[in-house]
């Protein structure tokens, strides 16, 4: 969580996230809360959209290891969760049966832009480092998804 706050390591995830994305290859790009600061009846898993919470503490949201591990395992076998990005936090009810309906739920990545569905558009990708955009640049090419004079496009711009 918090990879839009901008002037913090988290620049580096987010940047990580961009070449992902770009790759062309399936992808879940989990955020998670803070790790294991569950009380015992925060079972739900509840997967959040746009990377709004930005305390830099527990507030932010919670999440157990066990719950995080089951989210990517999940993952790697629902359709649903196919090119999605999202915050992982647990609140307070019994653990779903299934997550199949929760990733269902959730938006996908907008096709040919970098960064995650409702993110904020203040970290434009023409403006990064030089090593970021040649990485970002040689993924793009590699991956034949989009074309050149995309290559550094946010959403938004």
């Amino acid at each position: 969580m918090g990879v839009t706050r901008r002037g913090s390591t988290h620049d580096w995830k987010r940047r990580s996230e961009r070449l992902i994305r770009a790759s062309g290859n399936d992808y879940t790009i989990v955020r998670p809360g803070w790790f294991d600061y569950n009380d015992d009846g925060q079972l739900e898993i509840t997967m959040l959209q746009g990377d709004t919470r930005h305390a830099g503490s527990p507030a932010d949201g919670v999440i157990a290891r066990h719950q995080i591990a089951r989210v990517l395992v999940d993952s790697l076998a629902s359709d649903a969760a196919n090119h999605k990005t999202l915050e992982l936090v647990a609140e307070r009810g019994p653990a779903q049966e299934t997550l199949e309906p929760v990733f269902a739920d959730l938006d996908q990545d907008p096709a040919g832009l970098l960064d995650g569905v409702r993110d904020q558009a203040n970290m434009p990708a023409d403006a990064e480092p030089e090593p970021a955009r040649q990485d970002l640049n040689r993924v793009v090419a590699g991956s034949g998804v989009f074309p050149t004079s995309r290559s550094l496009r946010s959403p938004r711009q």
